[in-house]
């Protein structure tokens, strides 16, 4: 078995403990193994560019600590992240599939180190003339940390040094015309950049995507681009590194689909007990080699006495995101619920519909809920989000998702203009009330103007207003949770929709109310939203209302 499939095994049956991303990464790679015969997905596996990276890396030395002058050996985790970046290629170009990685690892677990060798053997030895390199992060000072690293390495190595030119802050092939280089955010100038591979060191100190815009933006010319993070966690969700880890989460919970993203997070989980040794080795994948057990003993214990030390211990030691809100629903119970089915499949159906109106330029969401019947156990939910266009490609970049994709697909609809048309929600509501059999409408009044006097009086629907408050909300949202934990929620695989499932936080009260906050969820949750509007009719309607449930106010 290739040591890539091996360590994958190992976490996935438990025989190495790891926490829930890590194992979700492992997952990832033995999923994709056995999707290889599909044709919708056009990857093979292709463990021999994987062993002439370790091959590489097997020639270089360390150059500080107890390991100077010794060879470099690869642990098993590092053969398992590394080597997937190289082995997994397109089917058919044989261009390397993972164009951006995102290694999320506590301190002291080896990250700069292997960034350097990777950007060593990108830069210079991946068959692209004149390849440009570049180590980036907040500062030039920082940045210089993996290239100072990466001088090292090749200073090291006769062979390398025999091919590779070094000055100050330059590393250059004659023979391929490549050069690797620090940059720091604070340079005054990124024109005429051309890069084929960047490393951007401890990410989650950059308080701008300045840089990585443009960098992201200028590898557009190179065949097989690498954008590599390192990073330990941090500890503001609304940054860059933030941003990138909850896509990251994202992907490996499989609520949005990134082919071309490689993440690994290597972390413990909330439950865990951070004081104890068993936490530490899950968390740390070089626990006992580079991550020495008597070093965190000593920083733990500083940690118990002193809170502003527990959340830095936490954060770089155990990487857990100290400011980050846990998710709400279950992926796995979403992903469960999950079977093949159409709108057409409901027509004439009884069902509630759902609307979440925005604030004029974002998703505004209409869900339609089909409760369960004789024959089938699930609440089956039919979304349809309505954004304007003309700030669309905007919007998919700052809120981190596949707009466009997903408008091309039918999954997102789009107005003219850059407001939502009122009437083109009305237009759709009237189009489900004209295939399914419409109980009754529930709505927000806020932002509503006169759709709600329309849908009534002019298109002969009940419309229930129903505020979006703990008090109303609490209720509807502890039945979705369940029901999406038990496997029980079927969207047909709708993407939007499974997006927005793993992007919400919700808010508890003293009594364990809960309610989903927009402010403090991680993306767009509209059509969850909608949907809570339409279980609460639905629940009423079949007599299943709360027991403290309050009295609605009709239109």
């Amino acid at each position: 078995m290739h040591p890539i499939d091996r360590y994958a095994e190992d976490v996935t049956t438990g025989r190495r403990e790891a926490g829930k991303f890590h194992q979700l990464a492992c997952a990832r790679h033995l999923r994709d193994r056995e999707r290889k015969t599909s044709r919708r997905f056009p990857y093979r596996f292709e463990p021999v560019l994987a062993d002439r990276f370790y091959r590489f890396a097997a020639k270089l030395k360390h150059y500080k600590g107890e390991w100077a002058g010794r060879l470099i050996v690869l642990e098993d985790h590092q053969l398992f992240r590394l080597g997937s970046v190289f082995a997994w290629i397109h089917a058919t170009t044989g261009l390397r599939r993972f164009r951006t990685v995102y290694n999320e690892i506590p301190r002291k677990n080896g990250k700069s180190l292997e960034a350097a060798i990777v950007a060593l053997y990108v830069t210079f030895f991946d068959g692209e003339a004149g390849a440009e390199g570049y180590c980036i992060a907040t500062k030039r000072e920082q940045a210089k940390i993996v290239f100072n690293d990466c001088k090292r390495l090749v200073m090291a190595n006769a062979a390398l040094r025999a091919r590779i030119g070094v000055m100050t802050t330059n590393l250059h092939r004659e023979a391929s015309a490549s050069k690797l280089e620090p940059l720091g955010a604070d340079r005054d100038s990124t024109d005429g950049l051309n890069p084929h591979i960047v490393t951007i060191d401890e990410a989650h100190a950059l308080k701008s995507r300045g840089l990585i815009d443009v960098m992201e933006t200028a590898t557009g010319a190179r065949r097989q681009p690498l954008i590599n993070w390192i990073t330990t966690a941090g500890n503001d969700p609304v940054s860059p590194c933030g941003d990138q880890h909850l896509y990251a989460c994202r992907v490996l919970e499989r609520g949005h689909t990134d082919e071309t993203l490689f993440a690994f997070i290597a972390h413990a989980d909330l439950d865990d007990d951070p004081w104890a040794i068993a936490t530490w080795k899950k968390a740390n994948p070089n626990f006992g080699v580079s991550v020495k057990p008597d070093d965190l003993k000593a920083l733990a214990h500083k940690a118990r006495q002193m809170p502003a030390a527990a959340n830095a211990f936490k954060q770089k030691r155990l990487n857990l995101w100290v400011n980050i809100s846990a998710p709400w629903l279950s992926m796995e119970g979403w992903r469960a619920g999950q079977s093949p089915w159409t709108a057409d499949d409901m027509i004439g159906q009884p069902c509630w519909l759902g609307i979440d109106l925005s604030s004029k330029v974002d998703l505004t969401a209409i869900v339609a809920v089909f409760p369960p019947t004789e024959t089938r156990k699930t609440w089956r939910m039919l979304p349809w989000c309505l954004t304007p266009a003309d700030t669309l490609e905007e919007r998919a970049h700052r809120d981190r998702a596949p707009y466009l994709e997903w408008a091309e697909a039918g999954y997102l609809q789009t107005c003219p203009g850059n407001r939502i048309d009122q009437d083109a929600v009305r237009a759709l509501v009237q189009s489900a009330a004209q295939r399914f059999a419409v109980q009754s409408i529930g709505i927000d009044p806020y932002n509503a103007g006169n759709l709600v006097n329309e849908l009534q009086t002019e298109d002969g629907l009940m419309v229930i207003e129903i505020a979006q408050s703990m008090l109303q909300m609490s209720g509807p949202s502890k039945e979705f949770e369940a029901d999406v934990l038990d496997g029980l929620v079927d969207a047909a695989d709708h993407p939007l929709m499974a997006w927005c499932v793993s992007n919400v936080v919700v808010n508890r009260d003293g009594k364990d109310n809960i309610y989903p906050v927009k402010k403090r969820s991680r993306g767009r949750i509209d059509p969850v939203i909608a949907a809570l509007l339409a279980r609460k009719l639905a629940a009423l309607a079949m007599n299943e209302p709360v027991a403290d449930d309050p009295m609605l106010v009709v239109a």
